[in-house]
Formats: structure tokens, C-alpha cells, sequence
């Protein structure tokens, strides 16, 4: 029985191993945020080159703007737009492809975090853009007032067996949102970030969201995979575009691989029966003759008188 304790002890710390959520680690920098461009004149179809430096660690979203980017995501070209990650050091080049922004000049360059702690635009003279300027009385949404809000987000889950035995853990964002202003929200823009931590930094690929009607509310469906080994608690982190700011949403979730706990108890079980069986099985004992041939005689020596046959 002295193996069962010791594979007791060896599956109870892998188990402690592999429940014990990782810490998360944050990677600020200390200098200002800047963002460069390789010209300040383009047109449609042009490449330009994007750096930053000094940003925080993770996704940033680069896109054209119109109307200086004053009403947020409304003003810019969200379905051309590139996400590049930010080092630990605060760097990131990215080569953004120059789209007409739905509105009038004067254009930008919009940078955002997808984390939400971090923003700012660049000018640039982007030739050829036909749309209309937006007029000054909706230059700028009216401050305080929220278009569109997020209602509700709930988590549903994916159960497989490879998410019990520590695989990709899959689950399924559902966010409600409702437009609570008197104009459409034309086609917010959504960016999610998964991860360990307050602050995640992983990319989530979004969904192409449709117009939002005043009024109206929806839901949308987010689907989210957690690589493997898929252990502990991760936080999911988006927001929406909307005409006087975003709207930001979080959730949680967590993901433990019990059917590995299972194995090992199985196991475990199974040896110590083994164990128990062994310890319980009389000794054997050395086999004997059934019956056992009896010890000659010695030979009886001749009697007197007797004639001995030898020459």
C-alpha cells in the first residue's frame, strides 16, 4: 500500500497544477502616446504607413476619419478599418489601406485601444471624398446623452470533451443593445478582447453589425474560443461605436478541465483496489510430492550360514 499515497500526492499536486489560475501580469509604459504617418496626403486605395509609440500593451484599431472623428465611430470607415497589437514596449507599425469616410473632411487617422483606456487621431488630407461635410448642428453629439446602450450580456455554454480534458474552451456571448436616441446608429462598430485579468489584450473577431433603428434593440451573438489548456477565469471586454461615444460591456468565464480531476480518481481508485487485492492474497507455499516415495532400506547383511553367490 505505500504506492497508493504517493500516487495520491503526485495527482493532487498535477490537480492543484492545472486548476491554479495563472496571475495576470500588466505592462504599462510611462511615455506619452504618439501616432505617426508616412505622409499627410493620401487618396483612396493608398497605403499608408501607422506607428505608434507609447501606447499600452495589446489591440489598437486604426481607421479613417471624417469630420475630425468628433461623433466617435460614426465618422469613420469602421468596415476598412486594421487592428495591429502594441507591444510591451508601447510600439506598433500597421499599413492601413485609405477608404472614403462616410462624411466630409476634415479627415483623421483614429487610433483606439480596444481595452477603451486610450484614443487619438492624427490629421491627414485624404483627396476625392465625396460626402457631404456634416452640418454644424451634428458636428458633435450632444455630451451626456447615450445613443445606444448595452441591456444585458450573458454567457451560454459549450460543453465537449476536449473542454473537460483541458482542449479549447468554446462559449457564446450574448449581448443585448438598444438604441435610445432619435437618429440611426449606421452600422456600430464592436471590438472584443478576451483574456486573464482586467485589461484583456486578445482579439476577438467581431460580427458586421447592421444599422440600429431608434428605438430598436438587439441581440448580438458573440462567439469565443479559449485556447487550450483552457483553465480558469477569463474576462471578456468589448464596446460599441456610437454617434456620442462607446458603449462597453464585460463578462466572465471560467473554464476547468473536471474531467482530468475525473481520470486521476479513477486511477487513483483503481490502483489502490489493485493494491488492496495484493496485500490480501495468502502466501504461497513451497509444493510437495502428493506422495512422497519412502527411503530405501539399506541392504540386510548376510545371516550365519548363509552362501554367498560371488566368486
Amino acid at each position: 500500500m505505500a504506492g497508493v499515497p504517493a500516487l495520491m500526492f503526485v495527482t493532487t499536486v498535477l490537480a492543484t497544477a492545472v486548476l491554479a489560475p495563472a496571475t495576470p501580469t500588466a505592462s504599462p509604459t510611462g511615455s506619452a502616446p504618439v501616432i505617426t504617418i508616412d505622409r499627410d496626403r493620401t487618396a483612396p486605395g493608398d497605403r499608408i504607413m501607422v506607428r505608434l509609440g507609447g501606447w499600452p500593451a495589446g489591440t489598437a484599431a486604426v481607421e479613417i476619419c471624417g469630420n475630425n472623428g468628433r461623433r466617435g465611430s460614426a465618422d469613420c470607415a469602421v468596415h476598412d478599418s486594421v487592428q495591429t497589437y502594441v507591444s510591451t514596449a508601447g510600439t506598433a507599425t500597421t499599413t492601413l489601406t485609405v477608404t472614403a469616410p462616410p462624411v466630409g473632411c476634415p479627415c483623421v487617422v483614429r487610433v483606439t485601444s480596444l481595452s477603451g483606456s486610450l484614443g487619438g487621431t492624427v490629421p491627414v488630407v485624404v483627396a476625392g471624398v465625396t460626402a457631404p461635410p456634416v452640418p454644424p448642428e451634428t458636428m458633435a453629439a450632444p455630451p451626456g446623452v447615450a445613443a445606444i446602450e448595452v441591456t444585458r450580456v450573458a454567457v451560454t455554454g459549450d460543453w465537449s470533451w476536449p473542454a473537460l480534458l483541458g482542449g479549447p474552451a468554446r462559449r457564446i456571448l450574448l449581448v443585448d443593445v438598444r438604441n435610445n436616441g432619435t437618429a440611426p446608429v449606421v452600422e456600430p462598430a464592436i471590438t472584443v478582447t478576451l483574456g486573464r485579468g482586467a485589461n484583456p489584450t486578445g482579439f476577438v473577431p467581431p460580427p458586421l453589425l447592421d444599422t440600429l433603428q431608434p428605438g430598436e434593440q438587439r441581440t448580438v451573438r458573440l462567439p469565443v474560443t479559449i485556447g487550450a489548456p483552457a483553465v480558469g477565469s477569463y474576462t471578456v471586454r468589448g464596446e460599441l461605436g456610437g454617434p456620442d461615444g462607446p458603449a462597453r460591456f464585460s463578462a466572465t468565464i471560467v473554464s476547468y478541465p473536471w474531467g482530468l480531476v475525473g481520470v486521476a480518481a479513477v486511477l487513483v481508485a483503481a490502483f489502490a483496489l489493485a493494491e488492496l487485492r495484493r496485500s490480501r492474497r495468502p502466501a504461497r507455499r513451497p509444493a510437495t510430492p502428493a506422495h512422497p516415495r519412502p527411503a530405501s532400506a539399506p541392504p540386510t547383511p548376510p545371516g550365519p550360514g548363509a552362501v554367498d553367490g560371488r566368486h
